[in-house]
């Protein structure tokens, strides 16, 4: 067990060093593949290698995390925090489990992020054993389980406690001036010994090693698989199914025409805003609806019923109709965007879109043979366009197609370009300094942007923040000014 609070302490500490007062760069990379190689390590040594296939998680996994030194998208570098982790714990569960379904897996994923609080008491007291069999402490009489439940309480009860503190500063004004008042002199006053960060760093260990901890201790635990539930396919209401199926194609086949009509044909003379934002929403809901479908149809008829057939070519049907709509919903959004540029929210929908194309492919094999694992398949296909995305450099492609379209008319959002995109587009940026009679409003604010942004990263010369984006962007910014 000694193992496990030795690295746990030692991961605490590095965890520390690489990110507390630093932005995320390089570190995310030398924190992330080491911790994964260890706790690996540690499901071999008590052995839990039953599904070596779950190491192919750790291409992504490395993949994602050096994307904070290769790229400097806010976006991304926010949705990856969670990403990242959320892999690993799906990486440790297939290890251990390799005859799991995907509801299964989602669960026992959360399972994996959540249970070591559950487990902070008991940590505890084994840590509390392991020390005094150590150090052959013979006083083996005090009351552990106790101190382990009254620590856990602590540990539980503070982070409540401060969120209901807050909501009660927040919901008062003369409470939250007091509370906002202590607060501020209570640092100015840690400030004076300059023990402020000497104690945010020994508070990040302490709650790190904690966590850490009872995660690691949790693994060493025997594994319940679970039971899943094996319910014999029961035969449901044809007619309903029928109808059901009809029903929808009939609606898609009028909507579809409409959309021909309208989109391919003749012209659209709407809002385009409204009109590519409802064609959107619409879309993801209309795809549920017809994934739900399929799914619920597929599994209550048997294959040797009259309606099988029937089954199959309605689901088909189904499917093409939603491949209308998503081209309809793409050659909507382009109107928009010709129309108002390239935001991260329509690059999103092109994103959304391309996947949900792609998961249509499996879908259609799935009505054809339904024994495949759709779900784990569909889930495959979520992580490979994530990847993409993160890899596609979207703060380029944004840049680059608003200058484009100042080229073309003359109108460019800048407000959004210095407020929306990082160091990723820079190199795109600078690029408009060099336009033609260029608005001169325009060229003072790209070069006060680029005066500031080179402020700020020459405050950045550690090597746990470095990223590649930002080491290119500065000799951009240097060479241009």
């Amino acid at each position: 067990m000694s193992n496990i609070f030795i690295g746990a302490i030692l991961f605490s500490i590095w965890f520390t060093i690489l990110f507390i007062g630093k932005s995320i760069g390089l570190s995310m990379l030398l924190f992330i593949l080491p911790i994964t190689v260890y706790l690996l390590y540690i499901l071999k040594k008590n052995n839990k290698n039953v599904n070596n296939k779950a190491l192919i998680l750790l291409v992504p996994i490395i993949l994602l995390s050096s994307t904070y030194f290769i790229f400097n998208n806010a976006l991304f570098r926010y949705l990856n925090l969670f990403i990242i982790p959320t892999l690993v714990a799906a990486m440790i569960v297939i290890y251990i489990d390799k005859k799991l379904s995907a509801k299964m897996l989602i669960v026992k994923i959360l399972e994996v992020i959540f249970r070591p609080i559950d487990f902070l008491g008991e940590t505890i007291i084994t840590l509390e054993e392991s020390l005094e069999k150590k150090f052959k402490n013979k006083n083996a009489d005090k009351p552990k389980k106790k101190n382990g439940k009254i620590i856990k309480g602590i540990l539980i009860t503070i982070p409540i406690a401060l969120f209901v503190l807050i909501l009660l500063a927040t919901a008062d004004e003369i409470f939250g001036k007091i509370f906002i008042d202590t607060f501020k002199a209570i640092i100015i006053e840690i400030s004076k010994w300059n023990l402020y960060g000497i104690s945010l760093r020994i508070v990040a260990i302490l709650l790190s090693f904690l966590y850490l901890a009872a995660f690691i201790y949790t693994l060493t635990l025997k594994y319940d698989k679970g039971e899943e539930e094996t319910k014999q396919i029961k035969e449901k209401d044809n007619t309903t199914i029928k109808i059901i199926l009809g029903t929808l194609n009939v609606m898609y086949l009028f909507f579809c025409i409409v959309q021909i009509k309208s989109l391919f044909i003749g012209k659209v003379n709407v809002n385009y805003s409204q009109y590519a934002r409802q064609g959107f929403f619409q879309l993801m809901i209309v795809s549920i609806i017809n994934i739900i479908t399929i799914l619920i149809a597929k599994k209550s008829i048997k294959k040797e019923t009259k309606v099988f057939n029937y089954i199959n070519i309605m689901s088909i049907i189904m499917i093409i109709f939603t491949f209308i709509i998503l081209i309809s919903s793409a050659v909507r959004m382009h109107f928009y965007e010709s129309a108002f540029g390239y935001t991260y929210l329509r690059l999103l929908v092109y994103c959304v879109l391309i996947t949900e194309a792609i998961m249509l492919i499996p879908t259609i094999i799935y009505i054809i043979k339904p024994n495949i694992e759709l779900a784990k398949i569909y889930l495959a296909i979520m992580l490979i366009v994530y990847l993409g995305m993160n890899y596609a450099n979207f703060d380029k492609m944004i840049a680059k197609r608003n200058i484009e379209r100042y080229e073309e008319t003359g109108k460019i959002d800048i407000e959004y370009l210095t407020m929306n995109t990082q160091t990723d587009a820079i190199e795109e940026i600078v690029e408009i300094l060099e336009i033609d009679d260029i608005n001169e409003e325009i060229k003072t604010k790209i070069e006060i942007y680029l005066q500031d942004l080179n402020e700020k990263l020459d405050k950045e010369t550690d090597f746990r923040d470095f990223n590649i984006s930002k080491q290119k962007a500065k000799e951009i910014i240097e060479e241009t000014i």
